[in-house]
Parts: structure tokens; C-alpha cells; sequence
């Protein structure tokens, strides 16, 4: 399935390991291989890798939200509607980046701008710090129920719970093999 456009995809299709719709890429885990719910964007060109790191650091902003229920009263009769809990999809700016044209021939990355790095949540971002003249990678997880891992050394990236076992069974890293107990360098 695409976590970007929420289209269901076959398993073998003439477009690679992207999306048959958006051409989104999948991003797979390194040990299990399943698709992460993870979407890669792009900064605006004006941003650069510090100035984004620290706009997505800052603290979001809360939406106060109303009490879940709401009462109405007649003459004898009461009634209480309670709230759904969805919100919203558009209140998240991120989210309203993801639309894109439906049946084009061409992947068009989702860009981000600075409002949109702010209203980020640092634990539903991923970065790949690849060193220099290489650019970093930026990666939102759609769903931050599903904990993901990225190893600080090869940048792989894995369901928590698996990087967890293999790290508990070998001691490393289960794709670049570095030792855990090892200070990155």
C-alpha cells in the first residue's frame, strides 16, 4: 500500500518499487523487507540542512481542542454528541502537501516550505546526514503509531522492534554490521 495516496499496489508492477498512482518510491525495511510508512520530501531551495533541522526541532504549536462532546437540551429531552476525534486533515500542512495530480507520468516529490517545517513533530522525522558534497535525506512517517529505527552509521531503516531483536541477537547493526557498543565516528 502507498502511504502517500493510500492507493493498494501489486506486488509486481512495470513502474519498479514506486507507486502505480502518485509514482511515489516505497521505502522498504532493511530486515523484513515490508514497506515503512515513511515518506521522503525535498526542502524549498532557500533552506538549508541546519536552518530545517532547527525549524522542525522547535516545539509544535498546540491546537487547543474542544472537550470531545458537546450536550443540547430541550424541554424535557437530552441529548449529547460526542466527537469522532478525527480532525481535520487540511489542519496539518504536510498532509495538504501530499495532494498531487492523479494519473500523471512523472513523480512530483513533495516540497516543503518553512511553516510546514515548523508544524513538523521531531519524532515523525527521519534525516540521513550523509556527509558532505552528498545532501541529507529528509523522510515523515505518516503513521507515528509504527515505530521506526534508522541506524546511525548506514542510515538503513527498520521497524524498531526487529532492529531491537537483531541488536539483542548480534550485537550490531544487522545490515552494516557495526558494533553497538561502538561510538559512531
Amino acid at each position: 500500500m502507498c502511504f502517500r495516496c493510500s492507493t493498494n499496489n501489486p506486488l509486481l508492477n512495470n513502474q519498479g518499487n514506486s507507486c502505480i498512482n502518485c509514482r511515489q518510491p516505497f521505502i522498504f525495511s532493511a530486515s523484513s523487507y515490508e514497506v515503512l510508512p515513511l515518506v521522503e520530501f525535498y526542502l524549498e531551495q532557500d533552506i538549508s540542512d541546519e536552518e530545517a533541522v532547527s525549524l522542525i526541532d522547535l516545539e509544535v504549536p498546540r491546537v487547543e481542542r474542544s472537550s470531545g462532546w458537546q450536550e443540547m437540551s430541550s424541554g424535557e429531552s437530552q441529548c449529547l454528541k460526542l466527537d469522532d476525534g478525527t480532525g481535520d486533515p487540511e489542519d496539518d500542512p504536510f498532509t495538504a502537501k501530499l495532494s498531487f495530480e492523479q494519473g500523471g507520468r512523472e513523480f512530483v516529490p513533495v516540497v516543503v516550505s518553512r511553516p510546514v517545517l515548523r508544524s513538523m513533530s521531531r519524532r515523525d522525522v527521519l534525516i540521513k546526514r550523509w556527509p558532505k558534497p552528498l545532501s541529507w535525506q529528509y523522510y515523515r512517517s505518516l503513521l507515528p503509531d509504527v515505530s521506526i529505527t534508522m541506524c546511525p552509521s548506514c542510515f538503513q531503516m527498520f521497524h524498531s522492534e526487529d532492529y531491537e531483536l537483531l541488536v539483542l541477537q548480534h550485537n550490531c547493526c544487522p545490515y552494516c554490521r557495526r558494533p553497538i557498543d561502538e561510538p559512531s565516528a
